[in-house]
Formats: structure tokens, C-alpha cells, sequence
């Protein structure tokens, strides 16, 4: 199975990397996107995978650190996105759950964003961090003119009416371990809403730790098969299938190879 989103970089699962990686091994988890989220923080996901065959990487700038990102780090991350084993831009989007970074300063990254993957050309696909955010997030895409096909909607916590926004503009849908949580009923009334075709599972890793590893810190990519599991029966599909399904999906959309290297 594939964790199609991770940060192995950050500290919680650095600095046990190798037990981690065996984790994951032990638990049929063959495949890892580790994802960036500022452009030092990309520079240090593709040291990562130049390591290790059967681990990616994206390049981006996450909406937390919209203050912090500065216009001659715009080149930066369209160079790292042409490198053969980043998969994918991203994640960028918009985070409202928080007052700061401001949202004139989110919007101003987005936009600048979206204007990098256009205007360098930057053909691969696109990781979406939207929290509270869709109707905004889905405008800015919109203007930029660029395909919804090409984007995910990474770590999906929105409601079932929201879930109908983003699959009807085109994009596909991510779902975390937070789709097994008590507290969020509406998240897996959303996860019953995307075909087969337009999903996939996440870690999110080291965080959101999955039902019912919920306890467990940090989160670990091999903890995907538990989200798995649950969307597989939430679904009413034999695992098996899911697995190959969702597996397919990701292979599809960020260019995978169809087995671990």
C-alpha cells in the first residue's frame, strides 16, 4: 500500500528513520510520498529520497509558513519540482482555522504559487491544504486556470456539501485518520460521497494518528492500513479491492511505479 502523504522529515520520524521505514516494510506500506511544506523543508525531503528507491517527494509552501516565504524562494521550489523524484507541487492552499498567518498573506502565497506551477510550466500534479477554506481555495484555483484534475484535496476534514464543491470543479479527495474519529461524523458522510476513481489515504503522518491507534505518537506511514481499513468498511468493499483501488489511484495521479522499486 502507498502513504501518498507524510513528512518523514520531520523531526518525530527523522530521528527514528530507520524504524520507521521497517515499520511501514513490516506492514506491506511499499511506497511513501513525504511532503514538503517550505523550501528548506523540500531540499531535505529529496536528500531523504535520494536515500531510499521506494520514497518521494513534493515541493511547496504549507499556508502556516505564508510569512515566512519570501519572492527568491519562488525559483527555488520550481526547480525542485523538475527533479525526476518529486511527484508533485504542493502542499499549498489556504488554512482559515487559524487567524495568523493573516489571509491576505495566505492569498498572496496561493496566488504566487499557482502563478509558479503555471508559468514555469510545471506539469505534475497538485497538493491542496484547505482547512475551512473551500469556497476560497476552489475561486483562486479557478483563476489561475489551471485543470482541477491536477489537484488533491490532501487530509479532506470538510462537510458532505463542501466534499460535492470539490468533486464537482474536478480535483480529487484525500482522506487522513481523522475519518475514524468519533468527533467527525460529517467527514465520513464526505468519504462516502467520492467514486471510486477520485480517492485516496493518507497518513499525514506524525500526525493524526488513526483509530484505533488514536494514542499512538507520533503517527507512522505504516498506520495507513488502518484508515484503509475503515474507509474499506465504511464503503461496504472487501479490502483487497480498496487497497487496489486506492493504490491505483495514486499510481494514476502522481506517477508512481505500479510496484516498489
Amino acid at each position: 500500500m502507498i502513504d501518498t502523504h507524510c513528512h518523514l522529515t520531520f523531526p518525530q520520524l527523522m530521528n527514528d528513520l530507520d524504524r520507521v521505514l521497517e515499520g511501514a516494510a513490516d506492514a506491506g506500506v511499499d511506497r511513501m510520498i513525504t511532503i514538503g511544506v517550505t523550501p528548506e523543508n523540500a531540499v531535505a525531503s529529496r536528500a531523504l529520497t535520494q536515500r531510499y528507491d521506494h520514497l518521494f517527494y513534493t515541493t511547496g509552501a504549507h499556508p502556516h509558513y505564508a510569512d515566512e516565504i519570501v519572492s527568491s524562494d519562488l525559483p527555488h521550489l520550481a526547480q525542485l519540482a523538475m527533479e525526476d523524484k518529486c511527484v508533485a507541487f504542493g502542499e499549498i492552499g489556504l488554512d482559515y482555522h487559524y487567524d495568523d498567518p493573516p489571509r491576505k498573506v495566505q492569498h498572496d502565497l496561493f496566488n504566487a504559487m499557482l502563478a509558479v506551477i503555471r508559468y514555469s510550466e510545471i506539469l505534475k500534479p497538485i497538493v491542496i491544504h484547505c482547512r475551512k477554506a473551500v469556497d476560497d481555495t476552489l475561486a483562486m484555483i479557478r483563476a489561475s486556470g489551471l485543470d482541477f484534475g491536477r489537484f488533491v484535496f490532501h487530509c479532506f476534514t470538510e462537510s458532505p456539501n463542501e466534499v460535492k464543491k470539490v468533486l464537482d470543479a474536478g480535483a480529487m479527495i484525500s482522506f487522513t485518520g481523522i475519518v475514524t474519529y468519533k468527533n467527525a461524523p460529517e467527514v465520513r458522510e464526505s468519504a462516502l460521497l467520492v467514486p471510486d476513481d477520485r480517492i485516496m489515504v493518507e497518513t499525514d503522518a506524525p500526525y493524526l494518528s488513526p483509530e484505533p491507534h488514536r494514542k499512538i505518537r507520533p503517527n507512522e506511514p505504516k498506520f495507513v492500513k488502518a484508515t484503509a481499513q475503515f474507509l474499506a468498511e465504511l464503503r461496504a468493499t472487501p479490502m483487497d479491492t480498496f487497497v487496489e483501488q486506492v493504490d491505483a489511484n495514486a499510481e494514476r495521479f502522481f506517477g508512481l511505479p505500479p510496484e516498489r522499486p
